[in-house]
């Protein structure tokens, strides 16, 4: 009843983001860096990681290309894009996603430009962690996260805890390290059961905007005992974007054409517009984050 496609799994863990990263010209005024202007880190990042990730690495580069008069630690290293502080526990791919929803047209600028900060850490607007807990901290918090979907998929979280030690530790070391067998060897055990479909889908839509949705949506529809697609969802959640047609009870037999993206509207998903008519459940099972969450960016 669940499937795993391994090469479209495959695909989207090996998919990068180009970053280019540039240093604030006040920091660097009052860390005395010298030529700063005519250096920008590059660097290609994968979608499923997290800035705290390359935080030591882009510390690094500025110190010893701009002679950087930075001796603080990562954790008091940020990014921002356009004056938006970037959320240290989204993945990158996310954070793309959500910074080109505004642009009008689909792949957006590449490389992404966004701009590190070493010092006026902006506690209202990101979580704070101690300066040794940096990596621990965004490891809790994609732990935290798989066991959200855990429990939004079947009402408890025994497959996360039933993990055993050395299988939890491996989930998240391999999203480091990148390894795409070691993670999917651990995470199928929290994804697949047999003969049952997942209680509610993990999914969480964002808006530019709006505050972020995360609503019980279920995987089939007790009526028709079939799969809810995308379209139908994104139908019910955000009307005013996504309506269905008037066609009578085409769209509770869950046709392909039954509904329409109202104009202008567009899902994203890992950077690319999401197929409205495929199962939930399906985009759920493959082209979920490592977090086990569907996080979709609508570009209005």
């Amino acid at each position: 009843m669940q499937h795993i496609d391994s090469p479209v799994a495959q695909k989207l863990w090996d998919g990068q983001v180009p970053l280019r990263i540039s240093l604030h010209p006040q920091d660097a005024s009052a860390l005395n860096a010298s030529n700063y202007s005519c250096f920008s880190q590059y660097l290609s990042v994968h979608r499923f990681s997290y800035l705290p990730l390359i935080a030591s690495e882009v510390r690094r580069f500025f110190v010893e290309n701009t002679n950087l008069g930075f001796s603080g630690s990562d954790a008091e290293v940020w990014f921002e894009c356009q004056g938006i502080p970037l959320k240290w526990h989204y993945p990158v791919g996310l954070l793309c996603d959500y910074q080109m929803a505004d642009i009008d047209h689909s792949a957006g600028p590449l490389p992404w430009h966004i701009t590190v900060h070493f010092l006026n850490f902006p506690a209202d607007k990101l979580i704070r962690v101690s300066p040794d807990s940096s990596i621990p901290s965004i490891r809790d918090a994609f732990m935290s996260m798989v066991k959200e979907a855990d429990f939004m998929r079947h009402g408890t979280i025994k497959k996360v805890m039933g993990l055993s030690k050395q299988d939890q530790t491996q989930l998240w070391d391999s999203l480091v390290s990148h390894s795409f067998e070691e993670f999917w060897h651990v995470n199928s055990q929290l994804l697949v059961s047999e003969n049952t479909w997942p209680r509610y889908v993990p999914l969480r839509i964002y808006v530019p905007g709006l505050p972020v949705i995360q609503e019980p949506i279920p995987s089939i529809d007790e009526e028709t005992d079939q799969p809810y697609t995308l379209r139908h969802v994104l139908a019910s959640v955000l009307p005013q974007y996504f309506k269905p047609r008037a066609d009578g009870d085409a769209s509770r037999r869950g046709s392909v054409d039954s509904m329409k993206r109202a104009p202008d509207a567009v899902a994203l998903l890992h950077g690319i517009e999401a197929p409205l008519g495929v199962p939930l459940v399906w985009l759920s099972q493959n082209c979920s984050y490592p977090d086990n969450f569907l996080h979709i960016v609508i570009r209005i």
